[in-house]
């Protein structure tokens, strides 16, 4: 009898914790911790602004701030015990209030500084380096300080693999609800085998992304760089975030070997994370055989093939005509949006190609952005189901993915995010320009922004900087970069007015 009291007392805990109510008190100390780590990486930065002789003030009034703020928020929240059980609605709560609030607090560096004096321009750059996006307001990136340039390069890394599984391999806080705020943080399709142990594969995950940083921080000091721009650029190569510490990007150098070498990286890091855990567990034809792996090499070959004799049918050299597209198709469709040349520049062709190709971007589960090779390739499959369907109705036709076939529910999850998706970017294309951007720059900045690509169009292509934009239309870009940085749903389902009934 008493067995029975202790068991139906539990559920009504756990009822407590992932039904109606919601533990503020998890969602506050897990956004609380992050800030205190942040603050950690603010102190480390005022190290290297005091190695190359500048002043630390900004990073360390920022690192109190922002320690004094998560502490604030965590310590004053201490669990009584391990959680078992975490809801969906606390987990996209505590995952998105976590990128806003790391997001408000890396722009106080800047602001603190007055490097970027205005607040729209200071949250504008903070979101576009934590979401990976790579645009920016700076029209003088030689000038910025050795510190601050490594700060905006050091978001982007973290934001790479992103902060919430960054979490998970260095600071897992509760155990038990690591499995939800992984699935919140990496919403989409992934591999079955992965998500077991979900602290384990978030350490492991990081122990790969901190080893390609290493092993491409070396390369690129083969090639000529200094040890200050490979780190930086090894920082935002491998998370495919395109910041540079040169306002010319990688031109700046003008050398083969480091846009090959860059080149290959970015597709390392465009590719989906979970594939080099099965190369180093042995399984090969899983990497080899993914279907998503090759479709995405399939689509920078073509693209690559159609960009380069385009522009040597404009009577460029065949070699010069294959450097500038590879770099610039690998760059795009990465969503890294490193620059060597400028595909604004060469025809309405080729804005439209690349546009398709900042839609659709990288694959799941990798460091890029954009709606994802992985639901391309099952929205092209269930098209042409489609039609088998309509020639034969009584047969059942699914989705195959990988040899094995989608669920109606996934497939139809699929189809709402990519309606969602387009709908955003026509809806935001209509706010941009009503904030007074041209027709063809709203377009390009809706795009970019939603899939946190980098380059736009027109004064905002990879040749300008957002610098010139409305203030409006800053505030608006940033929170869109970081809706679709945590892929849509995650984000939008706290404006829903049934997440928040009981």
């Amino acid at each position: 009898m008493k067995e029975t009291e202790d068991k139906s007392q539990q559920r009504r805990s756990n009822k407590n914790i992932a039904g109606t109510d919601l533990n503020w008190k998890f969602i506050c100390r897990v956004s609380g911790s992050m800030l205190a780590l942040e603050s950690f990486f603010l102190f480390a930065t005022s190290g290297v602004s005091i190695y190359y002789e500048e002043s630390p003030l900004a990073f360390i009034l920022s690192g109190i701030i922002t320690l004094a703020c998560g502490l604030a928020l965590a310590l004053p929240n201490k669990m009584q015990s391990k959680i078992k059980v975490v809801s969906k609605r606390e987990s996209c709560i505590s995952v998105t209030l976590t990128w806003f609030l790391f997001t408000v607090f890396a722009s106080l560096p800047f602001l603190l500084s007055g490097e970027i004096p205005l607040p729209a321009d200071a949250f504008f750059e903070a979101s576009s380096g934590i979401t990976t996006t790579g645009s920016s307001v700076l029209t003088n990136i030689d000038g910025l300080s050795k510190g601050m340039q490594f700060w905006r390069h050091l978001l982007q890394w973290l934001g790479g693999m992103g902060i919430i599984v960054f979490s998970l391999a260095i600071l897992p806080l509760v155990g038990g609800e690591a499995a939800q705020l992984f699935d919140a943080e990496s919403t989409g399709l992934t591999h079955d085998k992965f998500r077991p142990r979900v602290v384990q594969m978030a350490k492991r995950l990081w122990g790969i992304y901190l080893t390609l940083t290493v092993v491409l921080g070396f390369l690129l000091t083969l090639g000529g760089m200094d040890i200050f721009d490979a780190v930086c650029h090894a920082f935002s190569t491998i998370s495919t975030g395109g910041y540079s510490t040169k306002q010319l990007s990688i031109a700046y150098w003008d050398s083969v070997y480091l846009e090959t070498i860059i080149c290959v990286f970015m597709v390392i890091g465009a590719i989906n994370f979970s594939l080099y855990y099965f190369l180093l567990k042995g399984q090969f034809k899983k990497f080899f055989k993914d279907e998503e792996l090759r479709w995405f090499l399939g689509i920078i070959l073509i693209c690559t093939l159609v960009v380069t004799f385009g522009l040597f049918y404009q009577n460029n050299r065949l070699t010069d005509s294959f450097r500038l597209a590879v770099f610039q198709v690998i760059s795009v469709f990465t969503t890294t949006g490193f620059a060597t040349g400028d595909f604004y520049n060469w025809g309405p062709f080729y804005c439209i190609l690349f546009l398709l190709m900042m839609i659709v971007c990288g694959c799941a589960g990798s460091t890029s952005g954009g709606l994802k090779t992985v639901r391309a390739v099952v929205l092209v499959k269930n098209t042409f189901g489609e039609f088998a369907r309509l020639l034969n109705p009584r047969a059942i036709i699914p989705v195959r993915l990988n040899g094995q076939a989608l669920s109606f529910g996934v497939v139809q999850r699929l189809m709402a995010f990519v309606f969602l998706y387009i709908f955003i970017i026509f809806f935001s294309w209509g706010v941009l320009i009503l904030s007074g951007m041209s027709f063809t720059e709203a377009m390009g900045a809706a795009v970019t922004a939603i899939g946190n690509v980098g380059p736009g169009f027109g004064e905002n292509s990879f040749s300008g900087s957002f610098i010139g934009i409305p203030d409006f239309a800053k505030w608006y870009m940033s929170m869109l970069m970081i809706v679709g940085r945590l892929e849509i749903f995650t984000a939008l389902v706290l404006f829903t007015p049934n997440f928040w009934k009981e």
